[in-house]
């Protein structure tokens, strides 16, 4: 277990704080609250601010959004390339950093995802849940059983990656230009070249005036071509994770 003597704490949200696209539990909010008396708190996604509005903030405690230790408080949706601060007179999120994706890279990303679905080459059923594809404007995102899947559904498709792995190599090849990753239970994340959530760590670190020394990530996709596991490729003290349980036990340890 590491110890608690860094300045600031990152968690991944879908898998690490939360089941996919369900809110944080009224236990972990608590948690995350007695944290922010102490430390900065980062929580990073490759789901969009929206994300954020239904799965993690109506659970914290009315309170804290009236406290000082709000401001130790900051999202990174879509995987870091944007950046969310929250403004104590204004009693709003204001974006304070974002990394734009081409948008001619974009429709060249989502023809080529269309393509791979239409192939019928790797087990993406005709009927999905929402839609496949999904414009976070800085990201796009492909979930196989489409974006509004049940859990239980997506944790039976692709438990051991080798689907999505199978996918990125094909998608590497045939997108050059842009940054791929493995998240969730059936989603490959993709960003504009070379951002990644390490990239969208460490400018947050940049901006405040610290080190990677200073953080500690946990996470739960925290393998080759996990959308995590770029936090620990660039240096940054990692925690594994193997769903919300085990990070509750992690901060109550910590805390204690």
């Amino acid at each position: 277990m590491i110890k608690l003597n860094k300045k600031v704490i990152a968690f991944d949200l879908d898998g690490t704080l939360a089941e996919s696209k369900r809110p944080i539990t009224g236990e972990m909010a608590k948690l995350i609250e007695e944290l922010l008396k102490e430390k900065m708190v980062v929580i990073i996604s490759g789901g969009t601010l929206k994300q954020f509005n239904t799965q993690f903030l109506p659970s914290l405690d009315k309170g804290c959004f009236e406290s000082p230790d709000i401001k130790n408080l900051i999202l990174l949706p879509t995987s870091g390339s944007q950046r969310y601060e929250y403004d104590l007179e204004k009693k709003e999120w204001i974006l304070t950093d974002i990394e734009l994706f081409p948008e001619n890279l974009k429709e060249k990303a989502k023809k080529v995802l269309k393509e791979m679905i239409d192939s019928k080459l790797y087990d993406i059923p005709d009927n999905p849940i929402g839609e496949y594809i999904e414009d976070r404007m800085t990201q796009l995102s492909i979930s196989a059983l489409g974006q509004e899947a049940p859990i239980e559904q997506k944790k039976l498709w692709d438990p051991d990656q080798k689907k999505r792995q199978k996918m990125k190599e094909v998608l590497d090849k045939e997108l050059p230009e842009v940054t791929m990753a493995i998240g969730g239970t059936t989603t490959i994340d993709i960003l504009p070249k070379d951002f990644d959530k390490a990239k969208g760590l460490t400018r947050l670190l940049d901006k405040i005036g610290m080190k990677i020394d200073d953080m500690v990530f946990v996470g739960d996709a925290i393998f080759p071509g996990g959308n995590d596991y770029s936090a620990c490729e660039a240096g940054i003290e990692c925690v594994k994770i193997t769903g919300p349980d085990e990070t509750k036990e992690v901060i109550k340890k910590w805390i204690a």
